[in-house]
């Protein structure tokens, strides 16, 4: 009898280890495929992540551009872009010009990059001009319009300021799809410091036209900044200029690009 009595608790000691593995088992499973839902719902694609990614990278950009080409010293801007290009130019192609990401998609075919492309680096060159005018004037209502602001010059018509600026940004934009979208290009080093030679050539010769912009985003983030100042009323008055112009000089050297210049067939283009 002890030993049938014996074995019976053995038995059910089985038993009972055997339903307690089970629970586990179970427990483990159940907590398992909780959390693949959990991160299922909450995880990010890379494709999103990389959108992301370029996004913050051209708004950075773009407000690191314009604070340096606000302060005024003609050299500037081209470095600052060249060195921007090299780090970032992986990331987003480094654009930081809205006119640039019109000409690129014109290329390659708009996508909804191309919105929000334009939509963070105009929000950059505001963001960027703001800092300008908090780190480089004491009194906001004495700040000097040039160079902080892109202004015509003395007795310039502002049909000649759309042209200089129409011509100016053509080169620039040219030379920006030839060496970086262009595929026998685009993997050379040297494509970032030809774009800063261009954008630096570009300014010296048009600062006393146009103040060179070449960069809506840049003539735009200064006229929001000075609106509450006692220049408000003069800020407007030809900023049409730094839109028509480089945008006229993109689309000419974008529609040159894609249908002269390319190698590849216009169909096979995707962004």
């Amino acid at each position: 009898m002890t030993t049938d009595i014996y074995l019976r608790n053995r038995d059910l000691g089985q038993a009972h280890d055997q339903q307690v593995t089970e629970e586990i088992d179970v427990h483990v499973g159940t907590e398992h495929i909780q959390s693949d839902k959990t991160t299922g719902k909450w995880s990010i694609s890379d494709n999103t992540k990389e959108l992301l990614r370029a996004i913050f990278v051209e708004f950075i950009g773009t407000l690191f551009y314009v604070f340096i080409a606000t302060n005024g010293y003609w050299y500037g801007p081209g470095f600052v872009l060249t060195s921007l290009m090299i780090a970032f130019g992986k990331i987003s192609e480094g654009h930081f010009n809205p006119v640039v990401t019109l000409a690129v998609s014109i290329s390659r075919g708009f996508t909804r990059m191309t919105a929000l492309y334009v939509i963070v680096q105009v929000v950059g060159g505001i963001a960027g001009a703001a800092l300008a005018k908090v780190v480089f004037f004491d009194d906001f209502n004495a700040v000097r319009l040039e160079p902080y602001l892109t202004v015509l010059g003395k007795s310039v018509e502002p049909a000649n300021g759309i042209l200089c600026e129409g011509l100016s940004t053509f080169l620039l934009v040219l030379m920006y799809l030839m060496c970086i979208v262009d595929k026998r290009n685009k993997n050379s080093m040297l494509s970032p410091i030809a774009i800063g030679c261009v954008i630096t050539a570009n300014i010296v010769t048009t600062l006393n036209v146009t103040g060179g912009s070449m960069n809506p985003a840049r003539s735009f983030g200064p006229v929001v900044c000075l609106l509450n100042t006692k220049y408000s009323h003069l800020v407007w008055k030809y900023h049409y200029v730094y839109w028509v112009g480089p945008t006229a000089g993109s689309i000419v050297a974008a529609v040159v690009y894609r249908f002269i210049l390319s190698t590849e067939p216009c169909c096979c283009r995707t962004q």
